[in-house]
């Protein structure tokens, strides 16, 4: 996600749960490892993850994008006794990160990890659903593609989140818009399917960089 430093969020971070040890020392050995750190959710985002999930208490969990797995702990906080997450990274390097801190986090026997694109493990059958809760944080190139099938694989009453909906505010750029390939115009098309799909509701919460709540009706 894109991190935005200011007061508010900052006082937010402040009077918000703390994140706790694990989470804690997983942020710092994704900042000391990664090449891309600034791609972790911050700790307001994923105690907002933690909580929706609570809220749900889903049995089963997809997540799109896994990263090095700071929001896979955080969404399985609310998971019921005998739940599962079916978490994508296109990134199997990672892998020695997820082991470690999903042991650590308690959550190694609960978590299916898959690696590949996420079109290709869409297509290949391993994630099957239905699920309660998605999460979509992954490429931006495919993401209309993602929710079509989130929103097929969700429960009648299910929910999805979608992350950098907003994208740094380039979805309000007139120029940006105009180039059909660009960040901001995938992103407005995005909204757009989403705001238009009759098999959703939805809003949009300028939060971060954006964020997109769906329930399946």
């Amino acid at each position: 996600m894109a991190h935005f430093e200011d007061p508010t969020n900052e006082y937010s971070t402040v009077h918000s749960s703390s994140e706790g040890e694990v989470l804690s020392r997983l942020r710092r050995a994704t900042w000391l490892s990664t090449t891309k750190p600034q791609m972790l959710s911050d700790p307001i985002q994923g105690r907002f993850l933690a909580i929706i999930s609570k809220m749900i208490k889903p049995v089963r969990i997809l997540e799109l994008g896994t990263f090095t797995g700071y929001s896979t702990i955080c969404l399985s906080e609310g998971l019921e006794k005998g739940g599962v997450i079916d978490t994508v990274e296109i990134n199997d390097e990672l892998q020695e990160i997820h082991e470690k801190y999903f042991k650590e986090a308690g959550i190694s026997e609960i978590v299916r990890r898959h690696y590949g694109h996420a079109l290709e493990i869409m297509k290949s059958g391993e994630i099957e659903g239905p699920y309660d809760l998605i999460w979509i944080d992954a490429d931006k190139e495919h993401q209309i593609e993602y929710v079509e099938f989130a929103i097929s694989k969700l429960k009648t009453g299910g929910w999805l989140l979608i992350d950098n909906v907003i994208w740094g505010g380039s979805v309000f750029d007139k120029k940006k818009l105009t180039k059909a390939d660009s960040g901001a115009s995938r992103i407005h098309r995005l909204n757009q399917y989403i705001v238009e799909c009759k098999k959703v509701e939805n809003v949009l919460i300028p939060v971060w960089d954006g964020l997109q709540v769906l329930r399946k009706i």
